[in-house]
């Protein structure tokens, strides 16, 4: 699977780097990002940052690349992608949030949740976690989530940044 993980320059991005180690991963960010090669990833520009066209700008640049997931960690962008899911799923894009029915459950707009322990679902199962909790398992089943999630205070947190 090719995954592009938005938010690519910062920490966060390049932590979740191990979560995807088995797929090919493609880190973006806006505006000029560095020249750097990695057998690990490679890295590459959305453009410029433009709120009015964000879910337009990732879906352009998910079909070019030949991206089959979607994971957005900049705040700004999770409302956005959340709303286009449908739009990418007709591109066989998967968008990896929560549905925007629960997405309130997991994310508000400028908290930004950090922890140690995390976990990363795909259609409701993990593919990668550091806790060790059964609660976290049948949390992500019963939702279907998609994402990757801080596990703190005994709730999940959508990783953004």
């Amino acid at each position: 699977m090719k995954i592009l993980i938005t938010g690519g320059t910062s920490a966060t991005a390049l932590k979740l780097l191990k979560t995807f180690s088995e797929h090919q991963v493609i880190l973006a960010d806006y505006g000029e990002v560095p020249s750097f090669s990695s057998s690990a990833y490679t890295l590459v520009s959305l453009g410029d940052r433009n709120d009015d066209t964000l879910a337009h700008a990732i879906l352009n640049n998910c079909l070019d690349l030949a991206v089959d997931a979607v994971l957005p960690l900049q705040n700004y962008e999770i409302e956005a992608l959340a709303k286009a899911e449908v739009l990418f799923n007709e591109f066989n894009i998967e968008v990896l949030l929560p549905r925007q029915e629960i997405l309130a459950a997991y994310f508000t707009q400028g908290e930004n949740v950090k922890a140690d322990e995390y976990v990363v679902f795909i259609k409701g199962e993990i593919v990668f976690s550091t806790v060790e909790n059964e609660f976290v398992a049948l949390q992500g089943r019963g939702e279907n989530l998609n994402g990757a999630y801080y596990f703190a205070h005994e709730k999940l947190y959508l990783i953004t940044i």
